[in-house]
């Protein structure tokens, strides 16, 4: 995978996200994104236990993040997800609405549709992922290079398959890197990595679901290879490709990560949600480990020395 930085730019890149408790392999996260072409991440803090909040100010004082304090806000009646979708259908003018106070939408929802307000305007695209997704690029290795591919002023958004990995049986962590341990995964074809998540240009965005967006009229969606599709579901897309981004997607870790992570709930409906809790049998259905992919592996090295440098505040 190209370590070098294009020679061209496409202007700002942002990435927008929500987290909580994410202080271990958090900086592993943004300084690998960082490499690859995000230029500034729009992290919405939805409240820790842990050392997330002085990990965030930290690289905020890099001038790479803009923390944003968002904790959830129940509503007067919870909803499911689908009716947070119809909700957030109704919304009427998504550019001046004040999303910290549509506390039914969820944190993720509410913070993803700010981001817009606040952001899409600074930036020429936004990338929507979790702190448990590293994108891959096996052809280009740089953002740059990827959306180079996608010239027409008309495609407003691109797909990113999901790529599950597994645990490949560890129950603890060791003190590596998350893309130096989990090398094991799903076989390409398996059926979940019709999952996508979306790299957008906010102009064309009309609001932002968690993943897939309702695109403004005339734009369209495309997924990697640059063919156009309409999300399935606002979540899903076929034939599954990876050829030139995949999506690696870290949702279980090792046992004792996967307990924390039940800990803290879900960011789509919300910790305090009563369908919020996240299932023993999660991880069983996602351990996923048949086949084996190592390159996000040979980048091991250098993200882990990219993060002390930012963290090490200015030269």
């Amino acid at each position: 995978m190209p370590l070098n930085p294009p020679v061209s730019a496409i202007g700002p890149l942002y990435l927008c996200t929500i987290v909580r408790d994410e202080e271990d392999g958090l900086a592993e996260w943004i300084a690998y994104h960082h490499l690859i072409g995000v230029d500034h991440f729009v992290i919405y803090y939805n409240g820790s236990t842990d050392g997330t909040a002085t990990l965030l100010d930290r690289f905020a004082a890099a001038g790479i993040v803009t923390r944003i304090d968002w904790p959830d806000r129940p509503p007067p009646q919870w909803l499911t997800y689908g009716g947070m979708l119809r909700l957030l259908d109704a919304v009427p003018d998504p550019r001046t609405a004040s999303w910290d106070s549509l506390g039914a939408l969820g944190p993720q929802i509410s913070a993803y549709n700010d981001a817009l307000s606040r952001f899409g305007d600074r930036t020429a695209w936004m990338l929507f992922i979790d702190a448990d997704e590293f994108l891959l690029l096996p052809e280009d290795g740089h953002l740059n290079r990827f959306v180079d591919r996608f010239p027409s002023p008309d495609i407003g958004a691109i797909g990113l398959h999901w790529r599950y990995f597994g645990s490949a049986g560890q129950i603890e962590p060791d003190g590596r890197l998350v893309v130096e341990r989990f090398t094991r995964c799903a076989e390409a074809a398996f059926p979940g990595h019709a999952h996508i998540k979306t790299l957008a240009r906010p102009v064309a965005l009309d609001r932002m679901a968690v993943h897939a967006e309702m695109l403004r009229p005339g734009y369209s969606y495309v997924n990697g290879c640059g063919i156009a599709f309409t999300p399935r579901h606002l979540a899903f897309n076929d034939p599954i490709s990876h050829r030139y981004s995949q999506l690696n997607h870290y949702s279980v870790k090792s046992r004792a990560e996967f307990e924390r992570k039940r800990a803290k709930g879900n960011a789509t409906l919300g910790s305090r949600h009563p369908q919020g809790a996240i299932e023993a049998e999660y991880f069983k259905h996602q351990d996923l480990n048949d086949a084996e992919d190592r390159r996000l592996a040979m980048w091991a090295a250098t993200v882990r020395d990219h993060a002390a440098r930012l963290l090490s505040g200015p030269p």
